[in-house]
């Protein structure tokens, strides 16, 4: 009976050792040789039987870890995971939580990926620095590329770094690293222009206030683009990190980031007997579909997330450096 080394042919002029044990083990996989959940043999018996050097049976198991084939369990070797051998890319999508922007986005990379053999495992952080750590770290080394939305928390970067930069899409604002394919949001220059926009809409108000709850995850960059924007237009503003009945007025617009403190803020309006878009304002953080409708419509400033999306899934088809700024737009509708 034949077994895995049977299928391993190093003679092949036109391939590398290398690429002929990952073809070798496909093979084998294919002819249900070895199926899921069996063990492939320790790297010394491939060295043994093979008389390769063992960073080829490492670099050659690291390629089908990558590709979701195989998987390494420490201290113990290397098990059959997917017998899908025609899949050639596994992808680590690491977001901040599956929210309803979130959820556009991803829909919009699934969509324009029409590969079969690319398969995407998705996973969530929350901005905690313990789980994005745990996660990340224990899926090093076993995907082929990882699209990760990023947060500002000096603990992260070391552990980030182990990615190869030619394997690494980061969502994430500047300042981007240096050799790392990004895609961010301009937060500062870009929402300032954006609230120009809708001066006209503002000034029916006699203040605006931003709710920016102190949260990990949040840009300091919306804050300081409000601030300057109100300064620069000589609008009465106020920024608070948490929203309380006390605090709604009649002819104040409020900027919300958070969805929350959105419908929270329409409930208490309306429990005041205040007609939203007349006795006060509202203007939302990015775009969900629940918006376009919500009494009538709440006025968003978004970048686009489906396009956002588009731009990811071309990454993950081919990959290469790219650096592309995503600026938010206004949306404007009958709460503002």
């Amino acid at each position: 009976m034949p077994d895995i080394f049977d299928y391993i042919d190093l003679n092949y002029h036109s391939k590398s050792k290398q690429e002929a044990i990952v073809d070798g083990i496909l093979t084998a996989i294919s002819k249900n040789e070895i199926g899921k959940n069996d063990p492939l043999p320790s790297v010394n018996k491939f060295i043994g039987k093979l008389g390769v050097a063992r960073m080829t049976v490492v670099k050659a198991l690291n390629i089908l870890k990558e590709r979701g084939i195989i998987v390494a369990e420490d201290k113990v070797g290397y098990f059959v995971q997917d017998v899908n051998v025609k899949r050639d890319m596994k992808v680590f999508l690491f977001l901040t939580g599956f929210n309803s922007y979130h959820e556009i986005l991803y829909n919009s990379i699934i969509e324009e990926i029409t590969d079969p053999n690319v398969s995407i495992d998705l996973f969530f952080h929350h901005c905690n620095p313990k789980i994005f750590k745990s996660v990340l770290q224990e899926n090093l080394g076993s995907y082929g590329l990882y699209v990760i939305t990023g947060f500002n928390h000096p603990s992260l970067n070391p552990l980030i770094s182990k990615i190869p930069k030619n394997k690494l899409l980061q969502i994430i604002r500047p300042p981007v690293p240096e050799g790392i394919s990004s895609i961010n949001q301009d937060f500062y220059s870009g929402l300032k222009t954006a609230l120009e926009k809708v001066l006209v809409q503002l000034q029916k108000y006699r203040e605006f206030q931003l709710i920016f709850p102190l949260k990990i995850g949040h840009p300091e960059e919306i804050e300081h683009a409000f601030t300057e924007f109100c300064q620069e237009s000589r609008i009465s503003y106020s920024v608070v990190n948490k929203l309380s009945k006390e605090q709604i007025k009649k002819d104040v617009a409020y900027f919300v980031i958070e969805d929350s403190d959105l419908i929270s803020l329409i409930k208490m309006g309306e429990e005041m007997g205040f007609q939203l878009g007349l006795d006060m304002g509202i203007l939302s953080y990015n775009e969900t579909p629940m918006k376009e409708i919500i009494r009538n419509g709440i006025t968003v400033v978004s970048v686009d997330f489906a396009k956002m999306g588009k731009e990811i899934a071309r990454f993950i088809m081919n990959p290469s450096k790219q650096n592309r700024v995503f600026t938010p737009e206004i949306i404007l509708r009958k709460s503002l």
